[in-house]
């Protein structure tokens, strides 16, 4: 298959940057990070589209939605989609009024941020935004699953989280794709951890769901190619 241009640029520079290409990765984010919040605050377009958006009361908001936003939801992602409704950095703040938001659906996007500034920052933030009893849904890689995969170390025990061990150079391979992905993933998670973090943000009852089955019959869509490795957690206000 030939290379695209884009492609064919990338093969020449990469090898030649002055810093590593997990490094160069992180620089694109935050340059991409850069660029959305800067459009977002002096294009009058945008900031009124988001406004208009964001004004509304009883939202569903799904965050990093990516190619699987949902109809009816407010579907946010920092990368362009065609399905999304804006494109907005989340790791800073929340564009909607305070008790505005019914649901907010944050799947496979809390690993991506800085555990010690990025989380503490939209957990609150997610907080202010729900009205009273709105729910929280968030799923992230389960490393407790990964780490009975490890220990057991057999081909069904990998099987079970979705991984063909004999795919891999070693399991310690399978370990370091999952909580570095190549230095976008911030942090691991179990059940204790994440309970903890999100009664320091504030949240008073949180519960540990399983695939499909939650407190709102509006989170229920989880998407099936995480379902073997998540863990799933619900947060209400």
């Amino acid at each position: 298959m030939a290379l695209t241009f884009k492609q064919k640029i990338g093969k020449l520079l990469i090898p030649n940057l002055p810093v590593t290409r997990e490094n160069f990765d992180r620089i694109r984010l935050e340059m991409n990070a850069l660029g959305v919040n800067l459009r977002n605050k002096f294009n009058p377009f945008l900031r009124n589209k988001i406004k208009k958006i964001a004004a509304a009361d009883n939202l569903l908001v799904n965050i990093a939605a990516g190619p699987f936003g949902e109809k009816g939801w407010v579907n946010i992602d920092l990368f362009s989609h065609n399905n999304i409704s804006f494109r907005y950095d989340c790791r800073k703040k929340l564009p909607f009024r305070s008790e505005s938001v019914q649901c907010i659906r944050a799947e496979h996007v809390l690993e991506h941020f800085d555990i010690n500034e990025e989380v503490p920052i939209f957990l609150k933030e997610a907080l202010r935004v729900l009205k009273k009893n709105g729910v929280l849904r968030i799923v992230v890689p389960d490393i407790q699953k990964f780490i009975n995969a490890y220990l057991t170390n057999t081909p069904q025990g990998w099987k079970e989280i979705g991984f063909e061990i004999e795919n891999w150079t070693s399991p310690v391979y399978i370990l370091n794709h999952v909580f570095r992905q190549d230095g976008e993933h911030k942090f691991g998670y179990d059940f204790p951890a994440l309970e903890k973090i999100l009664l320091t943000a504030g949240f008073s009852n949180i519960l540990q769901q399983k695939f499909g089955e939650s407190t709102s019959e509006l989170l229920m869509n989880d998407l099936p190619n995480h379902r073997p490795y998540s863990l799933y957690v619900e947060a209400i206000k």
